[in-house]
């Protein structure tokens, strides 16, 4: 067993629980970054006369450019290194959110969103591949699901900072506080924030064995002489992409993407609109903040239950069973919207089944694939599953224009979270049945999955 074994197989030390804690704090910014949105649109919305399609536009507008980051950032990662690419898109959202602040109109506005979306969008797609490889076989699971809790936890923050600044200094000091923070963050990350020991042993650049042996010494385990041989040869992203459509991994690439989308298009619909259809229910402004944070509250406990979970149940069956509770809880969520008690309660469950969904496909699929592809594979799943992440206000933004209800507008979300459940079903028995598939890239160490 080498060194690189060893640590896979023997409890975190603390410079890797910290190298997960940090990821777990960007994501948290992430979430800020990408969120906030939610909470100043309808500010934004009475000072620029937006009309609820304009909305849907402007909410879809970071979440198009994660889509973009995840299609052409985010494979980076497996060429400069996790921690490089993380630490340019914080840079890169820092100043997307300070560009924010600034804009003039909506227009403007729109562009600036699309700028920190990309950023946030390859991290997005490297964190969770990051994190994984900082934990050993044992917590893999916990540590992806624990990271996700991060937007719900930065969506929790912007719901709070947005009630704190926007009536004292108004919405564009939402996006300065936003900047601020992720720039802070980035200094940290240049200081902290190590490379992936997985990364070094696949690619090996020039310095890999100087700083595979300073992460070494951080564990508290003595330096090597040589790198570990890597788990499986370096390939190019045009192989490790060929792999996925070859043969009858095909199918099981399409339903990973079917559950994948399903679960942005849900979890962003929410996430997205919940505060403003509270508003249009009847409620006040500060109620629907409260229920997008409440909402975001479930979201944190449902990842991290999630993440417990993981390591009894079978990862593809645990985010079946959150997709059929979802949607379950969608219906409900809309027949409760008439009294606010009820609602506030419900809004918890939504987020946490919603937000279950995506840290269950963020578990399964970076284990499905080598070190040297998992960014670029996870990448693609990304900016494929970012499709409904951006129809979802869009779609929302032209029903409340057309003049459907909140409540029914819930109601038909439902549909695609049983769409989730049934992709996710079939990805498991799909698998099953075609463990004699030939020529099939070998999984890494401790994965849930054959790849």
């Amino acid at each position: 067993m080498n060194v690189l074994e060893q640590v896979k197989n023997s409890p975190m030390s603390p410079a890797q629980i910290r190298a997960v804690a940090l990821c777990l704090v960007i994501n948290l910014v992430d979430g800020f970054d990408l969120l906030v949105t939610s909470y100043v649109g309808p500010t934004i919305t009475r000072e620029w006369g937006l009309s609820s399609s304009d909305v849907g536009v402007l909410l879809s507008g970071g979440l198009a450019g994660m889509a973009i980051g995840a299609l052409f950032l985010a494979p980076l990662a497996d060429r400069v290194g996790r921690r490089r690419l993380t630490l340019a898109c914080l840079a890169l959202a820092s100043a997307g959110m300070l560009a924010a602040a600034l804009t003039q109109d909506f227009g403007q506005l729109l562009a600036t969103r699309l700028v920190t979306g990309a950023a946030v969008g390859a991290m997005a797609a490297s964190l969770p591949v990051l994190t994984s490889e900082f934990a050993n076989n044992r917590r893999r699971g916990l540590v992806v699901a624990l990271i996700t809790t991060g937007y719900g936890i930065g969506s929790v923050i912007a719901g709070v900072a947005s009630s704190l600044l926007i009536g004292s200094y108004g919405w564009r000091s939402v996006f300065v506080f936003g900047s601020v923070v992720t720039a802070v963050l980035f200094l940290v990350g240049l200081r902290a924030l190590p490379e992936s020991m997985d990364y070094l042993v696949a690619r090996r650049p020039g310095d890999a064995l100087e700083r595979f042996n300073r992460i070494l010494v951080s564990m508290g385990r003595a330096p090597v002489e040589t790198l570990p041989e890597p788990a499986s040869p370096t390939r190019s992203r045009k192989v490790a992409l060929d792999s996925l459509f070859r043969g009858r991994n095909a199918v099981r690439t399409v339903l990973v993407w079917l559950a994948f989308t399903a679960a942005q298009l849900i979890f962003y619909f929410a996430s997205s609109w919940t505060p403003g259809l509270l508003l249009e229910a009847g409620m006040s402004n500060q109620q629907g903040i409260s229920g997008g944070v409440l909402f975001s509250l479930g979201g944190v406990t449902g990842a991290i239950l999630l993440g417990v979970l993981a390591s009894r149940v079978e990862p593809r069956r645990l985010t079946a069973a959150y997709f059929v509770a979802g949607a379950l809880m969608l219906i409900l969520f809309s027949v409760s919207l008439g009294t606010l008690a009820s609602a506030l309660v419900v809004a918890v469950l939504v987020g946490l089944f919603l937000n279950g969904t995506v840290s269950g496909i963020n578990v399964i699929v970076p284990n499905l694939y080598p070190a040297e592809s998992r960014a670029t594979a996870l990448g693609l799943a990304v900016a494929v599953s970012r499709l409904g992440a951006v129809l979802a206000p869009l779609i929302a933004g032209f029903l409340l224009q057309a003049g459907w209800t909140p409540g029914s507008m819930f109601q038909v979300f439902a549909i695609p979270a049983v769409l989730g459940a049934v992709a996710t079903i079939l990805l498991t028995r799909f698998e099953r049945t075609t463990r004699d598939a030939p020529a099939e890239p070998r999984p890494v160490e401790g994965a849930a999955a054959e790849a």
